[in-house]
């Protein structure tokens, strides 16, 4: 049973998060298919990210726990400490738990987390034809038919620490991601 205190936090949430379900929602939003990468290449970690995800006419804030396992990826958004979602992925099937329906979608979500963290030999293999991508001087830029699609940013030397900028040209958005190992 919802406290009042709880009911207008949920409500609150939904509202807040209202203004992004158009944008999440759009047809275009994912034409990449989801990679398959296994997540033991990312290596074992347990941590938590803070997210703010940016698009044309909006922003909002996540908070996330990502833990990776030899055969699991798992991660659960929060926002305002209420689980939006929770995503499990074993390199081939994922299973997403969506508690509004405004939540970014699932399969986005877990490619975005492999093209800002896979091993970069691995992430070429698994990238759909017509795909590339280039790494130097602390960014990823990602083309698809010799036309960029989506550049990485990354201000430490792994993108398990400090912050790191996902700007994908092609569908609008753009994700700043702060992460720390527990």
């Amino acid at each position: 049973m919802l406290t009042a205190c709880s009911r207008f936090g949920f409500v609150f949430l939904c509202a807040l998060l209202s203004g992004a379900c158009a944008f999440w929602g759009r047809a275009d939003f994912d034409r990449l298919a989801l990679l398959s990468i296994n997540p033991q290449t990312l290596g074992e970690r347990t941590l938590e990210q803070r997210l703010v995800i940016s698009w044309p006419g909006g922003e909002r804030s996540l908070e996330a726990a990502l833990e990776i396992s030899a055969d699991r990826l798992r991660l659960v958004l929060m926002s305002f400490g209420l689980r939006v979602s929770a995503l499990e992925y074993d390199g081939q099937t994922l299973t997403e738990t969506k508690r509004l329906p405004q939540a970014p979608p699932g399969a986005r979500m877990v490619n975005d987390l492999l093209m800002i963290a896979a091993p970069l030999e691995v992430l070429r293999a698994a990238l759909p034809k017509g795909w590339s991508v280039v790494e130097s001087d602390g960014r990823r830029v990602f083309t698809r038919d010799d036309a960029t699609q989506i550049t990485i940013r990354y201000a430490a030397a792994t993108p398990w620490e400090g912050q790191v900028e996902f700007e994908q040209h092609d569908l609008g958005y753009r994700l700043t991601l702060d992460s720390h190992a527990f």
